[in-house]
């Protein structure tokens, strides 16, 4: 496995920031391209070993930020809430919160505007979250932010990560 290049790592560091990974994700994925070379830079080294997402983010951070420099990828935010539709999809966040979480997120960070999650999560409150307001909901807020293809582009970004750790996962079970 190779060093990741900075773009790559833009995406990783969006990952981690949206929590879609944590340390379990990334450190058997950083060993693994450790062991392939000679010699490791200091920040893959800090992936590696360390636990706490805002460290692991500054090793990030520090390698992004060098020389050569590079230009952030454009979309990211919409990266970011495709990366917490992911959560949503494994079961780990409800609708309410996808909704709070990407209202939140998009407060001012965006084209994309926070009033849009809030007004389905008032709708979907208002309901008192009702599976039928919940599929209407989803319906609607798909039909206006266009997330499908955000959605594509995180599943494979994040499928590296997911296939390392369920195979170490596996590997340590049997």
């Amino acid at each position: 496995m190779a060093i990741p290049s900075k773009l790559d790592c833009f995406y990783i560091l969006e990952m981690l920031e949206s929590e879609l990974i944590d340390y379990r994700y990334i450190h058997p994925w950083a060993d693994d391209i450790i062991l392939s070379l000679d010699s490791a830079p200091s920040w893959l080294g800090d992936l590696a070993t360390k636990k706490y997402r805002p460290d692991q983010s500054k090793a990030l951070r520090e390698y992004i930020l060098s020389q050569p420099f590079e230009t952030r990828p454009d979309g990211m935010p919409k990266f970011h809430i495709a990366c917490i539709w992911l959560r949503h999809e494994r079961r780990e966040l409800s609708w309410a919160t996808f909704l709070r979480l990407t209202g939140e997120y998009l407060d001012g960070s965006t084209d994309w505007e926070c009033e849009t999650p809030y007004h389905y999560l008032n709708i979907y409150e208002s309901a008192y979250f009702s599976a039928e307001s919940e599929r209407q909901t989803k319906n609607s807020y798909f039909s206006d932010q266009n997330l499908k293809p955000w959605i594509a582009m995180a599943k494979d970004r994040f499928e590296p990560f997911r296939k390392i750790r369920q195979f170490k996962l596996t590997d340590k079970m049997g």
